[in-house]
């Protein structure tokens, strides 16, 4: 590719997104957002059409250019495991850059979003870094949720980013063990936050710049209407529970356990869940779970060795989060490459003597503690 497309150095970015065939028109929505934010010259596109068919790639790939030109654009049609796990796997083999962001196919992106990313990532210990999502084009927030437990630091809403558009480093996603091939059509993300927190590398959001907007109407939702959703989420619930000691009932499991009963079972089995129809399920599942076992005990034996030693859910506290905060500060300076730091990126940094402020300001009292603050975004309408 030539070096127009990517700037003398390269591209700093890779925006990579994973569809299927019926979410085409979402997907042409979604790049012509991308081509309108300007910037190309920093990212490249990877696409990722995740399915077991039979058209030639080839014909996929000139389809899929077609719909946005002006974009540094690449297809790869994986047929071979198109689960929503097997597909992020691709997503992150092909990625050549030292940034990757991770975008839904049924979203638009707007504002500053490659401006919010890059501050968020120059200036902060994040290992991965997150945008709010709006509602189609109203001004109902989709993601976050504000029922999820965060703390409030230094402009960053910390807690899990919960897909929708998930930003990191390539390396780091790839040095803590990438995708679990046991997440393939749910929870791949819960994971991935919870194994991040437990490297010591914080996730979360900023709020106050680029945002989403969710076009939640896009066919074939893996996690609203995919047929045998109770089995990929009880599944997911029973490796999360034995990959993490999660099994016993305990303070520290509580709220996974919780979730476990009141959201997630009946999100996928329904407000009342039958036991007749739970007991099928794990039935169903145990070949499965005999075939995974030894991989599961060798996952939970390398979790055991984490530096820190979070539950899934486990709501944490101000305290918490600094330490995190503290050990990713030195540890994630090996990630961040020189285009993120200097050039023109370095000249959107701040003076020395505020990063010293900030940093400082973060082991002072009540201001920084857990908090409902939500920073307004100018949300205008942008039609489907």
């Amino acid at each position: 590719m030539s070096k127009s497309a990517f700037g003398k150095e390269g591209a700093l970015w890779t925006i990579s997104m994973l569809t299927i065939p019926k979410r085409e028109p979402y997907l042409q929505q979604l790049l012509s957002s991308l081509a309108s934010l300007g910037s190309r010259d920093r990212f490249e596109v990877t696409v990722v059409y995740n399915a077991a068919t039979a058209e030639e790639p080839l014909v996929i790939e000139q389809r899929i250019r077609r719909m946005a030109p002006n974009l540094a654009l690449r297809v790869y049609v994986n047929t071979t495991d198109p689960t929503i796990g097997g597909g992020r796997r691709v997503q992150l083999a092909v990625c050549r850059t030292p940034l990757i962001a991770f975008v839904d196919d049924d979203l638009t992106l707007h504002g500053d979003v490659f401006g919010a990313l890059e501050e968020a990532l120059r200036t902060r210990a994040l290992g991965i870094v997150g945008l709010p999502s709006y509602e189609e084009d109203s001004d109902k927030r989709f993601k976050p949720r504000e029922s999820t437990p965060y703390t409030q630091l230094d402009g960053v809403r910390y807690m899990p980013v919960q897909g929708m558009l998930v930003a990191g480093y390539r390396r780091l996603f790839s040095d803590i063990g990438g995708f679990n091939p046991r997440r393939q059509f749910w929870g791949e993300w819960t994971e991935l936050n919870l194994r991040m927190w437990r490297h010591g590398f914080p996730t979360g959001y900023v709020m106050d710049r680029g945002y989403l907007r969710h076009w939640h109407k896009a066919p074939e939702s893996p996690t609203r209407n995919l047929p045998g959703r109770e089995r990929h989420v009880l599944w997911g619930l029973m490796c999360t529970a034995l990959e993490y000691d999660a099994v016993s009932i305990t303070e520290a499991t509580e709220t996974f356990w919780r979730l476990a009963q009141d959201r997630y079972l009946a999100y996928s089995f329904g407000e009342q869940p039958s036991p007749k129809l739970l007991l099928a399920t794990v039935l169903e599942l145990m070949p499965r779970l005999s075939v995974e076992w030894p991989a599961m005990r060798a996952f939970a034996e390398e979790a055991r060795r984490h530096p820190f030693q979070f539950m899934p859910f486990e709501p944490l506290s101000s305290g918490q989060v600094r330490a995190v905060i503290d050990h990713a500060n030195d540890a994630i300076e090996r990630y961040r490459p020189e285009a993120l730091i200097g050039g023109s990126a370095r000249q959107h940094r701040a003076p020395w003597w505020r990063r010293i402020a900030r940093a400082t300001s973060w082991g002072r009292g009540s201001a920084m503690e857990s908090s409902p603050h939500n920073t307004a975004v100018t949300l205008p309408p942008v039609a489907p």
